[in-house]
């Protein structure tokens, strides 16, 4: 939803609104005067964003942003709301329990510490405001850390534009343990777009984490032979699911970048699910190797036919290519064949019809590698998998 039609869905509701009230219209263009000088003021004018937007975590500091729409008669009141979004996204992430008065002491000040009841300090810095969305940040630590921080936290800085094939930024592309890129395109409510990304981090999470694979694959070969001459077409179809436990452990947002109106996220899983210290020293051609350190390495993909999901997302099509790598790592711990081969001869044909191919099994899997790129405007999307043993 762009700009103007955000704008235009906001005035059609407060006409609405002062037509039902029986309002003058002098009385409602005085108000929406003062609404519109009441957010002014928290508008950042630059061209550039906030560095706080697009990384949120750093070495020196963990922060948290929380959204919520312009489409507010209490401007001041939508920035302090904002802010409740982002102190709750802290508590969670560090099983805090937040009090009344802790919400009571979130105020509008540019550049706020309070220290909540459970004794921890908190730091909010100026609130960014989009026309459609408002953005505010809050970070774990005391006001006089700022002057300590090698980069200010209020520094702006050039929106970072994702390029999948040039791997920029490098994160895109790195192996760092922990990590999960998750996408999310442009919601219905642009404010729910970051709360969206971390969802669907929380679906490839769960899938990584435990997954029950259950699928049977059909596949029907025929060979033909017909004036010497041999043809052979394969064709496969697939029914079954690859189910997880929905995650529950929070996911800390660290950085972003974007892609058109996508949203591209990375968020870090919780330290106690770590599959291993350090980040995995793969060889330099490890993608076409099966194994590494005896695991297995499976590589899923989709939109290489050129299909694209039902409802046209990015988020979907790479949760489909983690489900078809989940896939073949269940294939490599078993496969139970349910029929057995037949081969028949008829009029010059020999045919070898539904072999079928069961998979029953519990896999996890350790994401190392996503590659997206696009044809005719259609994304591919490969993924590798590292089996979990």
């Amino acid at each position: 939803m762009g700009p103007s039609v955000v704008r235009s869905i906001f005035w059609a509701g407060m006409i609405a609104s002062v037509v039902g009230c029986n309002t003058t219209t002098k009385r409602y263009q005085q108000e929406i005067t003062q609404i519109k000088e009441v957010v002014k003021e928290f508008y950042v004018k630059e061209p550039h964003l906030p560095c706080w937007l697009q990384n949120p975590v750093s070495q020196e500091r963990t922060g948290f942003i929380g959204t919520t729409p312009v489409l507010d008669l209490y401007g001041q009141q939508a920035v302090k709301a904002s802010r409740k979004v982002a102190l709750d996204k802290l508590a969670q992430y560090y099983s805090l329990i937040l009090t009344e008065q802790d919400v009571r002491n979130i105020t509008n000040q540019d550049t706020a510490e309070i220290t909540l009841d459970s004794g921890r300090t908190v730091t909010f810095l100026p609130a960014h405001v989009t026309d459609s969305v408002i953005y505010s940040y809050v970070f774990d630590g005391a006001l006089d850390a700022i002057a300590r921080l090698s980069q200010s936290p209020t520094a702006q800085c050039t929106e970072l534009q994702c390029d999948f094939s040039q791997c920029s930024p490098s994160w895109l592309c790195d192996t760092t343990p922990n990590t999960i890129t998750s996408v999310s395109y442009l919601t219905v409510a642009p404010h729910q777009q970051l709360a969206q990304a971390q969802k669907n981090a929380g679906i490839i999470a769960s899938l990584l984490d435990t997954s029950h694979v259950n699928v049977v694959d059909t596949q029907t070969e025929l060979y033909q032979n017909l004036s010497g001459t041999e043809h052979h077409s394969i064709s496969r179809t697939r029914s079954g699911s690859v189910a997880a436990t929905e995650w529950q452990s929070p996911l800390l947002h660290a950085r972003s970048c974007s892609y058109g109106h996508t949203l591209v996220a990375q968020f870090t899983l919780p330290k106690n699910i770590t599959r291993h210290d350090i980040p995995l020293q793969l060889h330099e051609n490890w993608k076409a190797q099966p194994q590494f350190q005896g695991r297995a390495i499976a590589l899923g993909n989709f939109g290489e036919k050129g299909k694209m999901t039902a409802d046209t997302l990015l988020s979907t099509a790479i949760d489909l290519a983690i489900k078809d790598a989940l896939i073949e790592l269940a294939k490599v711990k078993g496969v139970e064949v349910l029929s057995g081969i037949d081969i028949r001869y008829d009029d010059g044909h020999y045919y070898l019809s539904n072999s079928q191919f069961s998979v029953n099994q519990i896999v996890s899997g350790e994401l190392i590698d996503i590659k997206v790129t696009y044809k005719n405007d259609l994304p591919m999307v490969y993924v590798w998998l590292l089996e979990v043993v």
